[in-house]
């Protein structure tokens, strides 16, 4: 658990600590994922740089990366009780150092055995073709054992932990090639080769491991309490491979918290993963045409606010079930905020600004026949100029969103909204649904009346 929170009530801090995710997250996150948003934290000043490097220290600390320990220590060259805590500390940390370097210039016997078999790409392509790569096959005339194979695995855990997370990777690969699907260990393989390619930025093959999790979660026979707990990790693991691939995978994240048990999972283990849900749902104009994405965001929003709400939500809120266009700015602004401080959402931050505003347009539009531009200009806090480009953009559909039907007016600064047109079979449905209504009044009437006069009768 990383303790962060009211950290930022001290000197050297930044108010946008209320909106910071980090603490509750890190538990979902493997430890060296989290190094990178505690560099992201100090660089922001969420928190004073002291408080974060004292966390990164006791993180890294589970970790065979004892270089980096020694190196946020030295970037407290004057702090008095950082230096005295660090030479307390130096003889364990050589120590523990030099039994690493020894480990890694030593690998087991086993270990060795199975490098040199996966170093024969030229036999391993043989024994693919022939389907031969597999655990009984080697075994036999290979020499390559379960044994073998186990103590191959956990070299890679360790050769990870110490940073090295090409090596880590290749050794993951070889060992999926070989172990059968299905399998807790399969399993677990994928996950780490999953965190070396996050970790390295490697997103396209992220993704594909991505995948390959999320399958196998669903289809390998795990208690459901341990599911749920996966879907959690690959939901959060989700957001480095996902809000990197640009507008695609922004459309891709907001899909994969709209299916049913993903979204289960956001209720009952993460609502804070509402944020992202939210703003997904914003950066994809595409997605927000079908009016069904935004209506099933805005009741999960909704049915949530108990657990869960950021100034993002709140605006959602403001505009589609309040209509209240001066409180959605309010939360703007400090929506805009919350985005520049995110490590998440950070590269997103102008994009979001954008489609957000463009929200506030598409709504205002929608309830309005008439629209001053001066006046929409204000509550988007923009220029006339540039909200009358804004308006021309949405006219001739090149905005991203909805095409709007209207007309503008330059001179008198204003846009008339053409009246909603409704189709034959709008129009047919609605005849029939209100013709259906007023048979059932007039029959209930009929059927109240033949009572009363039943009664009247009975009472001569």
């Amino acid at each position: 658990d990383i303790v962060l929170i009211g950290a930022g009530a001290s000197a050297g801090s930044s108010s946008s600590n209320m909106y910071d995710l980090t603490p509750v997250m890190a538990s979902y996150f493997d430890v060296h994922m989290v190094i990178p948003l505690f560099d992201h934290l100090r660089e922001m000043k969420t928190y004073p740089k002291k408080t974060i490097t004292t966390e990164k220290i006791r993180i890294v600390g589970k970790t065979n990366m004892v270089e980096l320990v020694e190196e946020e220590y030295e970037s407290f060259p004057d702090d008095a009780e950082f230096q005295a805590e660090f030479a307390n500390r130096k003889a364990d940390l050589e120590a523990r150092k030099s039994q690493i370097y020894q480990m890694i210039d030593n690998e087991p016997e086993d270990v060795k055995t199975a490098v040199k078999f996966f170093a024969d790409t030229s036999l391993l392509a043989e024994l693919k073709s022939n389907s031969n790569l597999n655990v009984e096959y080697l075994s036999a005339h290979h020499g390559i054992t379960t044994e073998v194979l186990e103590a191959y695995y956990k070299f890679s855990k360790f050769k990870y932990e110490c940073g090295m997370y090409t090596d880590a990777e290749d050794m993951l690969g070889h060992y999926l090639s070989v172990t059968q699907t299905h399998t807790a260990s399969h399993l677990g393989a994928l996950w780490g080769r999953l965190a070396c390619r996050i970790v390295q930025a490697k997103w396209t093959d992220s993704l594909e491991d991505f995948h390959a999790v999320k399958e196998a979660i669903e289809v390998r026979s795990i208690a459901p309490i341990d599911q749920l707990r996966q879907r959690a990790w690959l939901m959060h693991w989700g957001l480095f491979v996902y809000l990197n691939r640009g507008a695609e995978g922004i459309e891709k994240l907001a899909d994969l918290f709209s299916e049913k048990q993903y979204l289960q999972t956001v209720e009952n283990l993460c609502p804070w993963l509402l944020r992202y849900y939210s703003a997904a749902v914003i950066l994809s104009p595409s997605r927000r045409r079908t009016r069904s994405a935004l209506k099933d965001l805005l009741a999960e929003i909704s049915a949530m606010s108990y657990q869960y709400s950021d100034p993002i939500t709140l605006f959602l809120g403001s505009l589609f079930d309040q209509f209240d266009f001066d409180e959605a700015q309010a939360k703007l602004e400090q929506c805009e905020e919350l985005v520049r401080n995110d490590f998440f959402l950070l590269f997103h931050a102008k994009q979001f600004m954008h489609e957000a505003r463009m929200l506030i347009c598409e709504m205002y539009c929608t309830i309005h026949r008439k629209v001053d531009l001066s006046m929409l200009a204000e509550k988007l806090k923009l220029s006339d100029e540039e909200t009358e480009r804004w308006m021309v953009d949405m006219v001739r559909g090149t905005s991203g969103g909805p095409t709007l039907d209207a007309k503008i007016d330059s001179a008198g600064k204003q846009v008339i909204i053409a009246a909603p047109a409704r189709s034959a079979y709008k129009q047919i449905i609605e005849a029939a649904r209100e013709l259906t209504t007023r048979s059932a009044i007039l029959s209930n009437n009929l059927e109240n009346c033949a009572t009363e006069q039943a009664v009247y009768i009975r009472n001569r």
